[in-house]
């Protein structure tokens, strides 16, 4: 960015020194320097900061200065001081003109002379002043003496009035660039502070729960648009009164919340108001060691009775047994028979195992394949996907909740997945989405293998193994701040890497023909894959979507295979449209619908699009592995919105 800065120059010499050295920073500023030869008035002065205000990010003047423009004025107004090899050289230079010198200096701007008027053979009486009034009547005071007068504009022509001799301390060209530097970096600083508050601003307003921030006597000092409209009060009715008048309770529960809570988090607490219920959580925000306000998140407790309702139907169609072994697991490639060994291996034991893998390439079933291998084998097996649900759901799946925890809560209370899978094995899929507030959590159940319902606070003892599954890089989320670095060391005790198809095209054929057979079977259909000639060509794609993708090709060579004369064209037929499906920016014809640059950013875009799908790389961690930052990349996705 460009900074716009504007300089108060009250003389000349000044102003055309400025000037020159504006050109070293006109890569990174403009100057506007505003020159007045004559000592101004105060308000004067004001009034032209004002004007300089209109069209600049920062303003630079004479040192004393500051203190009465930094409140007339909505910039930031740096200070360019007076340095003590400027005060020494006007003492230099002054000695020509008498060997006593009265220098007047702002009281911000002092400096200790040490020996140096003994060394020039001058007697130097140094003055401080706070404000521009004083500065005549301290010259004043110096009555008929002979004496020089050192100092700023203002003293020099106060001097000249009163008939002394006087000499004005000159800017040298560091001190001038400095103070142009300092006042750049001041306002790249606070643009960045200004952007960072833009998202999180956008951040909470976006957000679907709640969010209070307290501050001093648990006084809201910011509501966001979700809490508004949970509360069903304007904004200007909820800042500045007290969290306790507000979330009103038909008990004391609120206040002893707020009152005697410890320095620590409250998570999951069911609060009772007077026309609706709320699942809460109280975090202290500390810096240090000191806590200097509150946050907290809340969302109606009814919610949770519709998202669980949907999700309950969905896991209702699959037991909760594992199906697959490792025999299931096809392929004979070195690459996943050492996976299927090493699973073999970690089945042996009751440690955590976590699974790595792009999506698609059968983490599941390597999980399953585990369990029932395990002494776990007789017990539940109970699979869900992290990234499936909402975290308010999330929270009382895996932990279930008690009677009467929310409006509409089932009778008696739910269990958790916790408790169902008692025994047996927990599978967390897609574990690098799961919402950093419920990790701690998860991380508790791992190491006190007890669980607390929601609006419980009951210990319930679990005996479960774990197995998690991700296809991104948990070391990386980690970095980023992500993922909580403890509950990564909890859970990679095992790590399981499956590999990707293109690591093991031996096994395509292999997976290709078995689809079809199966799928043949299940739609009535009698086709032999082994009378198929180009089946090897299937080794020549990628399969971006693994063996997910490939069975999902096998499905749409079976149904299309009985209306299909020729089934080896209809294999290279299908094969070349996943090929322009993976890629379909590769197309040339983009160039029909826009210039060279747009198919260009076109490209880029889809290419971007594509990594981050089959990677499964969170944007942060694809632009720090692209060496580019977050916003670069927000960019390059942006572009050719809309076109095509």
């Amino acid at each position: 960015m460009q900074v716009k800065v504007g300089f108060l120059a009250l003389y000349s010499e000044l102003a055309t020194k400025v000037r020159q050295v504006a050109g070293e920073v006109a890569v990174s500023a403009t100057v506007t320097v505003w020159e007045e030869a004559a000592p101004l008035a105060d308000a004067t002065l004001i009034q032209a900061a004002k004007k300089l205000e209109a069209d600049c990010d920062v303003l630079i003047a004479r040192g004393g200065m500051q203190p009465l423009l930094a409140p007339e004025v909505s910039l930031p107004v740096v200070e360019c001081p007076i340095t003590f090899p400027d005060i020494l050289k006007a003492l230099y230079q002054a000695r020509n003109k008498g060997r006593h010198i009265l220098l007047i200096l702002h009281r911000t701007q002092n400096h200790d002379l040490g020996p140096w008027p003994g060394v020039l053979g001058i007697k130097v009486t140094k003055v401080l002043v706070d404000y521009r009034h004083e500065i005549q009547e301290v010259i004043k005071k110096a009555g008929e003496t002979d004496v020089v007068v050192v100092g700023g504009s203002l003293a020099v022509e106060a001097a000249q009035r009163l008939g002394h001799r006087s000499h004005l301390i000159i800017f040298s060209r560091e001190t001038i660039l400095q103070s142009l530097h300092k006042a750049i970096e001041i306002v790249k600083a606070t643009q960045k502070e200004k952007e960072r508050a833009a998202r999180l601003q956008a951040l909470l307003d976006f957000a679907h729960e709640g969010i209070l921030f307290l501050e001093g006597d648990n006084e809201i000092a910011y509501v966001n648009s979700a809490a508004t409209e949970i509360l069903k009060m304007p904004r200007e009715q909820l800042i500045g009164r007290e969290v306790t008048e507000v979330l009103k309770t038909t008990s004391n529960t609120i206040e002893a919340l707020f009152n005697d809570r410890a320095d620590s988090p409250l998570t999951g607490k069911l609060l009772k108001l007077d026309s609706l219920s709320i699942m809460a959580n109280i975090v202290p925000v500390r810096v240090g060691s000191q806590t200097t306000g509150t946050v907290v998140t809340f969302f109606e407790a009814a919610r949770l009775q519709n998202l669980e309702h949907n999700f309950r139907r969905q896991l209702a169609r699959r037991a909760m047994t594992a199906r697959f072994t490792l025999d299931d697991i096809i392929g004979k490639s070195k690459a996943i028979a050492a996976a299927k060994q090493q699973a073999a291996v970690f089945a042996a034991t009751d440690s955590t195992v976590a699974i790595y893998g792009e999506s698609g390439v059968g983490k599941e079933l390597f999980a399953q394949s585990i369990h029932n291998l395990s002494n776990r084998q007789n017990s539940p097996f109970v699979a869900i996907n992290c990234s499936a649900l909402p975290k308010e759901l999330m929270e009382s799946e895996l932990f279930g909740y008690e009677e009467g925890a929310f409006t509409g809560a089932k009778k008696g209370g739910k269990e958790g997945l916790f408790e169902l899978a008692h025994g047996g094995t927990l599978f967390l899929d897609e574990i690098g989405t799961m919402p950093i507030e419920l990790q701690s959590k998860i991380l508790r159940v791992l190491q006190e293998k007890e669980v607390t319902r929601l609006g419980g606070s009951s210990l319930i003892p679990v005996d479960v193994r774990i197995i998690v599954a991700t296809n991104c890089d948990l070391k990386e989320a980690v970095r980023q701040g992500e993922f909580r670095q403890d509950l990564y060391f909890r859970l990679n005790v095992l790590p399981l890497y499956v590999p990707p198809l293109r690591e093991r095209p031996e096994d395509i054929p292999l997976l290709f023909e078995h689809f079809v057979r199966t799928l043949s079977r299940r739609l009535g259909r009698r086709l032999n894959p082994d009378h198929l000639h180009n089946v090897l060509l299937l080794q020549e794609y990628s399969w971006p979507g693994n063996v997910r993708e490939l069975m999902n090709f096998s499905e749409r060579f079976v149904a299309l295979a009985g209306q299909h004369p020729d089934q080896d064209e209809l294999l290279q037929q299908l094969l070349a449209e996943s090929r322009r499906e993976s890629n379909p920016g590769s197309r040339l014809d983009l160039l029909e619908k826009g210039t060279w640059k747009e198919t260009w950013q076109g490209l880029e875009k889809n290419l971007l699009e594509q990594m981050l799908a089959e990677s499964g790389m969170t944007k942060t961690a694809l632009a720090s592995s692209l060496g580019i930052d977050r916003t670069t990349l927000w960019k390059k996705l942006k572009k050719g919105k809309g076109r095509g």
